[in-house]
This record gives structure tokens, sequence and C-alpha cells, in this order.
């Protein structure tokens, strides 16, 4: 048992965990981490079962990865409540809480292992450029709804935290290949081993795709990724946590016919290399020193006479967390960071610019009496900026039996303003005929987050049922604030210029009738409105942006939409499982035009073979994805009638063997 607590509180870098021999009776065995109310890490930076949590969660898991068929990471996230999930272009995912703005998806900060893949100049996060292969995944945590008191500025609409395999989790050796139509061509190995002193994983990944495979848009991708994760036990007390990533990737890009924006390829990499070294002192408290750097290369080779374009960014992250056990009813964690950005991109700051940011932490834990949690957290952050801002958070858990929990909470969180918001300068040498040059002196956004929420587990019929009312008030929204027209294009600038309110109800349901097979249901029922609070440039534009922001806010969120997962063991060595997804219409606020209704439906067959993780061992699999051809389309900047983002009919097959 000691030997598992201690890999369990090792393996996961995002948060801190009170282990040793001695536990509280509330703290988790290993069981606690596979329930159907699973103890997750990410809510408060303590380990806590679902129920008493200060945040609505859900949580993805490796057999739910697997049974979704999903080749990318972002379409995970269409298994979560109210989550929005797209592309613009084809080319650049988007997933987004409440709806979406606009492609970049500022609102909501995205982990993995801890390490913020939210990345300056722009302030959003490329997925593509992860340098993460999706079967390294052991589980991801999304906190739905704000979370600045635990993860900072700019988790105003909630935390993404994607948790990979531990070092010791890989045995040997395994090679996947996988093949479909749109150019799917995927190839990945997996290689690790554990020791007395030792452990280690690591995948080497190639990934081709024709993307929506479509005359009118050129959005094919190819990228060759590394990635390691090492864990050295120095003694029962130390351990020492080692991450390197890199990705290297081509990327098509342009829209056919638009001579501002030509077909043409552009290079990208990134990789990162993360440090964490975590101290287990006797009495069960836990000290834990992270360090990251993250760097991001993008060059856009230009075309139609048009210049390179490129856009360099780095992090640097220090990060010190200390948890205590305070007493048999109360835990503690607190800490401090230093983070510092650069970002040269000179076609939209000029020159390079810098930010330096701290930040203080700290959340208690009290059990006021069997029945009754008290959550109650902050931060307090330094923008680098100019902005000095307090998160707060509170919540209280109350069991109404051990299986029923009633949660209410309120919190507040912010959302700096991007680097391109703030300090763009652009010189004009851009793709598109848009010039932005920001006038400065922006405000955070601020949002002031309610919520109510239920748990429950019916035990006797394999049934959890979890759902949560919300209202979410967001104001001094950033956005652009449009000028005169000019030779050459209309300038932008960027202003604080909307309040906005969204409305809620979402809920999952999980039930299980064996052990390997079940279903998931998840519904999101959203509302949201808008008013102009801010004074534009110039007023001339006020009609043109009531009715371009203000007109589309109320349609930026589906209305309703929903997901089902049923997963069935047909026969020992055959597992089925199928998805429907529904998203009523919506239009993302720069988006040209309303994206309509999509349904879509999946199904997975596998049959494995051998004994899993052992030489000739592995999985044969055969995904099919929109298999009635339901003719939804994606977001996009490409009139709809060429249905340049129509999602066809897709399919592969994958093959994996263990050796």
């Amino acid at each position: 048992m000691r030997s598992f607590r201690y890999q369990l509180c090792t393996t996961i870098l995002s948060v801190s965990m009170t282990c040793g021999s001695s536990w509280a009776t509330d703290y988790p065995s290993e069981q606690d981490y596979f329930q159907e109310l699973p103890v997750v890490l990410s809510a408060s930076r303590l380990p806590q079962p679902i129920s008493e949590t200060p945040n609505a969660m859900t949580v993805i898991d490796r057999e739910m990865i697997a049974a979704s068929g999903f080749r990318h990471i972002p379409d995970l996230f269409r298994l979560v409540p109210g989550m929005y999930v797209g592309a613009y272009n084809g080319y650049t995912p988007i997933v987004a809480y409440h709806g979406a703005f606009d492609q970049y998806s500022r609102r909501m900060q995205v982990l993995v292992d801890g390490r913020s893949v939210y990345l300056p100049p722009f302030s959003y996060v490329n997925w593509e450029d992860i340098p993460l292969h999706i079967a390294d995944i052991e589980r991801i945590e999304v906190i739905r709804g704000t979370a600045a008191a635990s993860h900072g500025a700019n988790s105003s609409q909630g935390v993404i935290n994607i948790i990979t395999r531990d070092a010791s989790s890989v045995h040997g050796a395994s090679v996947s290949i996988l093949k479909g139509n749109g150019g799917m061509s995927d190839i990945a190995a997996h290689l690790g081993n554990t020791g007395e002193k030792l452990d280690y994983r690591m995948t080497l990944g190639y990934r081709a795709g024709n993307g929506f495979d479509t005359t009118v848009l050129n959005d094919s991708s190819t990228d060759h990724l590394a990635n390691l994760r090492a864990n050295y036990h120095y003694n029962g007390s130390n351990s020492f946590e080692l991450q390197l990533g890199y990705l290297e990737g081509a990327r098509g890009l342009g829209i056919i016919n638009r001579r501002t924006d030509p077909f043409r390829d552009t290079r990208t990499s990134s990789d990162f290399q993360q440090l964490t070294w975590s101290h287990i002192q006797l009495q069960g408290d836990e000290i834990r020193l992270q360090y990251y750097r993250v760097h991001r290369d993008f060059t856009d080779v230009g075309g139609d006479q048009k210049l390179p374009e490129y856009t360099v960014a780095d992090r640097h992250e220090l990060e010190l967390q200390h948890t205590i056990q305070l007493g048999a009813n109360n835990r503690l964690v607190w800490g401090a960071g230093i983070r510092s950005d650069r970002a040269d991109s000179p076609a939209n700051l000029t020159i390079p610019q810098s930010l330096r940011q701290s930040r203080l932490f700290a959340h208690d834990e009290w059990r006021m009496t069997p029945s009754a949690l008290l959550n109650v957290g902050a931060m307090y952050e330094k923008d680098g900026m100019g902005h000095n801002n307090t998160s707060p958070r509170v919540a209280l858990n109350y069991h109404l039996t051990p299986q029923h929990t009633l949660r209410a909470s309120t919190s507040v969180a912010y959302r700096n303003p991007a680097l391109m918001e703030e300090k763009s300068l652009g010189s004009g040498i851009t793709i598109l005929p848009l010039v932005y040059r920001s006038a400065g002196g922006l405000r955070p956004e601020k949002t002031l987050s309610k919520e109510i929420g239920y748990l429950g587990e019916f035990n006797a019929i394999g049934l959890t049922l979890d759902a949560r009312a919300y209202i979410d008030q967001v104001s001094d929204i950033i956005f652009v604030d449009p000028t005169s027209l000019v030779s050459g294009g209309r300038p932008y600038s960027f202003r604080n210029l909307m309040s906005q309110t969204y409305r809620g109800l979402e809920g999952t349901v999980k039930y299980r009738w064996s052990e390997r097979s079940g279903l998931t249901f998840n519904y999101a029922h959203q509302q949201a409105s808008c008013a102009l609070t801010g004074t534009l440039t110039q007023p001339a534009f006020l009609s043109i942006v009531q009715n371009s922001y203000v007109g589309v806010c109320p349609v930026s969120v589906p209305s309703d939409s929903g997901s089902v997962l049923i997963t069935q063991r047909a026969m020992r060595d055959i597992q089925l499982s199928a998805g429907y997804y529904h998203q009523e219409k919506m239009q993302v606020v720069d988006a040209q035009q309303l994206q309509p209704l999509m349904r879509r439906v999946d199904l997975r067959i596998a049959k494995s073979f051998g004994k899993s993780g052992e030489i000739g061992g592995g999985e044969v699999e055969l995904v099919l994805q929109n298999v009635f051809q339901d003719n939804y389309r994606e977001y996009t900047s490409v009139p709809q009638t060429n249905n340049a983002l129509l999602f066809n009919r897709r399919a592969y097959i994958a093959v994996t063997l263990d050796f």
C-alpha cells in the first residue's frame, strides 16, 4: 500500500497531495481513484472526491478516451457538458466553455501535468502544437466554472487539466499504426521500464491528415513528436520528475481564390522541459517545487509575394507549493509562483514584448461537521501590466447522506489582456488586410460566478447523477474596436466594450450494468445576453457593433447541447462503443454566418488479442465517424455555400502490437 501511495503522489504534477504512512481517515485509497465519483486533483490543489470539490467537475478517463475513438485531443471535450468544440477554417481547433467569441478562446486555462500551455502573444491554446500523443493521457480533469482561486487569471470560464500516464505505467514496448480516409496516417512507438530507483516512459510519433479534405481550404497537416517522462526515487521522502517534449510540424493555410489568403505552407515547432521535486515530510505534509519552460515557434512562409511572418513565444515558470495537515478536520495548501513570458511577432508587436508575473495563493478545506465541508481559497496576482487582482472562492458542500451531496459556491475570476490586445502595433505585414494598433489601457475582464449543484450515487442500480445550475456575470469584455477605413485596410484596436451574462443548467448521468459496459449522458442548456458598456473610439460604428457583437451574443452559445457514449463488452475480447453528439445552431461572435444544427454518430469496434502489455498482445480497432453523414458545418470565414467545412463520413483502422 505504501508503495502505491508514493507512486500516486508523485504521478500528478499539477497538484500537491498529502501522503505518508498515516493518512487521515478521509484520505483516498487506490480504489477511490477509479470509482464512479473519483478523487480529483485539480479543483483546489488538494485531493478530493468530486462530492467535496468547490467546483463542478468532469473526468475523462482512459476508458472513455479509448471508447470515443477520437484521434485528436480537442474532440474529447465533446464529452463535457456545456463545452463547445469546433474548428476555424479547418486548421485551428477551438475548445471553449459557454460558446465562443472568436477563434482564440482566451477564457479557459489549459494545463498539461500542471504546465500551462496558454501562450502569448495571443493568449490561446494551439492544440495541434502540444507535444503529446493521445495514448499517453491517463485522465483529463475539467473544472466547469471559474477557478482563478486555484489556477490564476485566465481561468475565468474553467480549467482543463490533462494528466499524462505515470513513468511507471508503461512496461516494455508497443507500436501502433493507423490508416484512414482523408489522408489519415499515424504511427506511434511507446517504450517504458520500471526500476528500483528510476522509472521512465517514452513516445515517438508521426501523424498526418488532409483535414476536411476539401479543395476550398488548404488545411492538411503533418507532425513529428517525441515525449519523455522519467521519475527518480531518491529515497522514501524525495523524488524528482523530469518531462521533455518536442513537436515539429507543417500546416497548410489558405483559401482558394482569396488573394489575401493564398494556399501556402507553414512551419511550427514547440518544445518543453519540466522538472519537479517532491518532498514528503514525516507528518505527511508535502513540499513541491516545479520549474518548466515552454517554447513555440511558428513561421508562415508567405505566398502571393507576401513576406514570411513568424511568431516566437517563450514561457518560464517557477512554483512552490506546500500542503499541510492542520488537524483531523482541516487541510491547507498554499504557495507562490513567478512567471516570465516573452513574445516576438513582428507583424503584430513590432518589437518583442515581455511580461513578469507573480502570484500567491492559499486554499483551506475545513470539515465543520461530518456532513458539512467548507472550501475557502484565494489567489493574489500581479499580471505585469500594472494590474493587481485578487480572486476569491467560497464553497459549502453538505452531505445529505454519504451518497447525496449539495454544493453552493461563489467566486471571482479575471482574464488579463493578451499582449496582442494591450500592446499590438501591427506593421501591416499581415496575410489578411487587417492592422491592429492597440490603444492600451485595457482593464482585466472580471467574472462573478454563482452555482448550486447536486451529486448523487444510486449504488443499487449503478447510477450516478451530477447536476448544477449557474449564473456567470462577465464585465469589461475585451473585443475589437473598429476605426475609420484607411488605405490598405481598416486598423483595429481593442477596448473593454461589453458585459455578458450566462445562465444555464447542465448535468451528467452515468449508468453501469457491468464492469466494462455502461453509458454516459451529458446535457447542457445555456442562455447568454450582452450589453454594450464601453465607448467606441468612433461612435459612427455603434450600429455595426450593436448588430455584429451584441446582436449575435444570444446565439453565441448553443441553447441545447449534449452527448451520449455507450460501451458494451460483447465478448471477453471484443468491445463495442457508440457516441452521439448534438449541438443546436450557434454563431461564433466574429463569424459571418450561423453554424447549423450538428448531429453526429460515431461507432467503434475493438478486438484484443494475447495479453495486454506482454509479447504477442495487442488490439485491432475500426472507427467510423459521422456514420449517417449528417451535414453539419464548422466555423469558417468561407461562405458556407461552398461546403468548405462539411464534416464528411470518416473511417480508420488501427493496430497496436505489444512486444
